[in-house]
């Protein structure tokens, strides 16, 4: 629908007749336009804005205005306040103006163009920032976002000069910003000058830092072999850029208000409340009644709606899908929802210490996840079934036998270990349908367990069976080859 609207108002605003040249008055609408467009189009992700800036330039057919719309293209988002814009100028300039197929007005303009696309290309939001050699202040060598450069913290990246106006003040507003912030970052402040006097004294008068949990250090590169300028765009100072734990650009062309911003929005606690009844309707909708869901179709879910959020950069969005998960995945029976589980634990909490950092976090999060990682972590399939008797009854094709069983010599092609309480409706129907599958199957063995009788009569075993097996929501089964190894768990037979 956009883009046909986009047509619409290409063709209606210029009402260009057969070959007739558009004059200026024209243009001019046709730029307020697009200026209309931009600003229509500046919510959506870049990957969108470069998708409907190409379609905006593909669709004017005049070359003089083809020209016109793709130079104000690159020029609003080259001069764009709005961080990152800067990827959707290179875009253009990539696709349309250096291989010719739109003309810039003259050489020299192509010529700039190219030099501001070479110093910008490489530390573009989004991307792992280049690697860093430089020297500290003694002249130890340091690399940063190198592969030997153990990361994990975010950090700051400020490249200033002594005799640079702009750069004592925004100096002294980043002083008082992570002085006052305290926030655990490491801020690399990156002298762009030769003048190793000038730079002491610099460093004794104005970057002196009180914050206990930001690190501070300091470089330079006297010599230029580190090529700063050209892979960080550093043609003039201050420049200063915020680098994720995992080395990735989050912020460039930034000034200290801009980084307040998104380090408040990185560090400030919010609190979110996770499975409300909303979001379990929502889910319950997605997935519907069954208890059959394939565990590819949950893991599915968990990757699109994590990929979708992080791609954003809304941290915030993720936490809350993921955290409505977490609470959701252990309401539902069934194998598909159970390895989900394990999925989302192990994938997108445990492993992300980076979007889980709050107090509130550690507690409604991380320590739930690290509970049913615990419980998840037992029987997993691929290991072997714990050699541990117990009491049930041994349903074959041929007899059912009452006594002590060795979970792992239950001597058929096919076990089910089937874990029941008494006075559980579904236990009885898993019960019911363990009888007919031996009396289908003469490969298949069920062992039934009654936990009550278990906790009762054999307490030391009831010990070892509670560590070896999730036992948390009854019933449970698992399934074991001849050898005993675990093929699957979670697993109903009356489904």
């Amino acid at each position: 629908m956009r883009k046909v609207l986009t047509i619409f108002l290409l063709f209606l605003t210029l009402n260009v007749k057969g070959g007739e040249p558009a004059d200026s008055l024209k243009m001019a609408a046709l730029s307020a336009k697009l200026q209309e467009y931009f600003e229509a189009l500046k919510y959506e992700g870049l990957p969108v804005q470069k998708e409907e800036c190409d379609f905006l330039i593909e669709s004017t057919k005049d070359s003089l205005l083809r020209q016109h719309v793709a130079l104000t293209i690159y020029e609003h988002y080259r001069d764009s306040d709005i961080m990152g814009t800067e990827a959707v100028a290179i875009h253009v300039l990539d696709k349309w103006f250096i291989p010719g197929i739109v003309s810039m007005r003259n050489d020299s303009e192509l010529f700039g163009a190219k030099m501001f696309a070479e110093f910008n290309r490489r530390s573009l939001t989004g991307m792992p920032a280049p690697p860093l050699s430089a020297f500290a202040p003694d002249g130890t060598p340091v690399g940063l976002f190198t592969d030997e450069d153990a990361m994990g913290r975010f950090r700051v990246l400020y490249f200033y000069d002594t005799d640079c106006a702009s750069c004592k003040i925004q100096t002294i507003l980043l002083r008082n910003l992570l002085n006052e912030g305290d926030f655990p970052v490491d801020f690399y402040a990156f002298y762009a000058s030769d003048k190793k006097d000038a730079w002491d004294a610099y460093v004794a008068d104005q970057l002196a830092f009180e914050a206990r949990r930001t690190k501070v250090f300091h470089l330079w590169d006297p010599e230029l072999e580190s090529d700063f300028q050209r892979n960080y765009g550093v043609v003039q100072t201050p420049r200063l850029f915020l680098v994720g734990p995992d080395g990735t650009i989050l912020g460039r062309g930034l000034d200290a208000a801009a980084l307040a911003q998104l380090l408040h929005g990185i560090f400030d606690e919010v609190k979110l409340e996770y499975g409300s009844d909303q979001a379990i309707e929502m889910y319950d909708g997605i997935f519907g009644d069954s208890e059959l869901v394939p565990a590819e179709e949950v893991t599915g879910l968990i990757d699109y709606a994590a990929a979708g959020s992080m791609q954003k950069g809304d941290t915030l969005m993720f936490r809350q899908m993921m955290g409505d998960l977490l609470y959701y995945l252990p309401l539902r029976r069934g194998e598909g929802y159970k390895e989900g589980l394990d999925y989302l634990v192990d994938n997108y909490i445990l492993s992300r210490p980076d979007v889980w950092r709050s107090h509130d976090d550690s507690l409604k999060v991380v320590e739930y996840a690290g509970m049913m990682d615990e419980l998840l972590s037992k029987s997993e399939p691929g290991k072997m079934v714990k050699a541990l008797k117990l009491p049930g009854v041994l349903l074959s094709s041929r007899k059912e036998k009452a006594g002590q069983f060795d979970l792992s010599r239950l001597g058929g092609r096919r076990n089910i270990i089937l874990f029941v309480t008494d006075g559980c409706r579904i236990c009885a129907a898993e019960k019911e349908a363990a009888r007919r599958l031996t009396g289908s199957d003469r490969k298949a063995r069920v062992l039934i367990v009654d936990v009550d009788k278990v906790v009762a009569e054999y307490p030391a075993s009831a010990d070892r069976m509670f560590d070896d097996f999730d036992l948390s929501t009854l019933p449970f089964a698992l399934e074991t080859d001849r050898k005993g190894r675990i093929l699957r768990r979670y697993i109903s037979l009356s489904l």
